[in-house]
């Protein structure tokens, strides 16, 4: 083997070893589903499979769904920004519940809207392999359930077109999107990718020396 085919080696191993890092949404199952490795979360890709619903109805489509052989799917949920109970007055800087800018962790469809997606409250400009994200017939919608109660007879729901997350009337149709948590496939370890490169680098010095 050369020395300029193992550092060619190496430079591809460092490439896609740090590829692997940044890449945040990475399509599963033939782009059926989107795996979130900040999250630990997989979402179908297509958002509009669950249609438009009230939200105790959109809350038992996502509990009794199947799909690409789990059966663990849920509403995206909202846990409160200070870690202790939900604060339902505006804010446009992510300190409350309600408002844009609900980039955390704890919000699971912000997460994805802002930190994940990479938008802004000035709508989703940036849908990755997600279908269902735009309506062109409204400038806030689409608007997705969570699965998160707020107040008696109003829950959390997210404002695709605006990047804003607040309450909406339980009984208000909206669109159901269904996620789940962890991986649904296997992702190959660090030392098999070495392995593998490892083997194609001494295929490739047995040609050089043939």
């Amino acid at each position: 083997m050369t020395k300029k085919t193992l550092l060619a080696g190496l430079a591809i191993t460092g490439l896609l070893i740090g590829a692997t890092a940044r890449a945040e949404l990475q399509p599963r199952a033939n782009g059926a589903m989107v795996y979130d490795t900040q999250t630990n979360l997989t979402w179908l890709a297509d958002a509009t499979t669950g249609g438009l619903r009230t939200q105790a109805d959109a809350l038992q489509w996502a509990a009794s769904l199947s799909f690409g052989g789990f059966d663990d799917w849920r509403l995206p949920v909202v846990a409160p920004v200070n870690g202790s109970a939900l604060q339902l007055d505006y804010s446009e800087d992510g300190s409350t519940d309600i408002g844009i800018n609900n980039n955390g962790a704890n919000s699971e469809l912000g997460h994805l809207f802002y930190a994940s997606l990479g938008n802004t409250a000035a709508g989703p400009t940036q849908t990755g392999s997600f279908s269902g994200l735009v309506d062109p017939n409204s400038p806030v919608g689409p608007v997705f359930w969570t699965g998160t109660a707020s107040e008696p007879g109003w829950a959390l729901s997210f404002f695709m077109g605006m990047g804003l997350q607040d309450q909406l009337a339980t009984d208000t149709l909206a669109q159901a999107w269904a996620v789940r948590v962890g991986d649904v496939a296997p992702v190959p370890e660090p030392g098999s990718v070495l392995l593998m490169l490892a083997g194609l680098l001494a295929i490739a010095a047995r040609r050089r020396q043939g």
